[in-house]
């Protein structure tokens, strides 16, 4: 099982990459934070950091970076965890 804390700790602060043409040097991946305004509810979606960020508020009108991360697989397994329904 996916330890969300550990994931969460491997996150990176954005300030410790550089942003370069479209894409940040180190590569960086969000997790970035869409709600959906007719229920409040909150899902997740990750990809590389800002492009995807960008096509997510052209998409859903906004998005919030909430994790960036240098691993693809650790960005990815934080979103699957995070877009879990909580169990009864």
């Amino acid at each position: 099982m996916i330890d969300l804390e550990d994931l969460i700790q491997r996150s990176i602060d954005p300030e410790s990459v550089r942003l370069e043409g479209t894409l940040t040097n180190p590569p960086s991946f969000g997790v970035y934070a869409i709600e959906n305004i007719d229920d409040g509810s909150t899902h997740y979606r990750f990809g590389n950091h800002p492009v995807r960020k960008q096509e997510l508020e052209d998409k859903f009108g906004s998005a919030e970076l909430e994790y960036l991360f240098l691993s693809r697989e650790d960005a990815a397994a934080l979103t699957a965890a995070l877009n879990r329904p909580e169990a009864d």
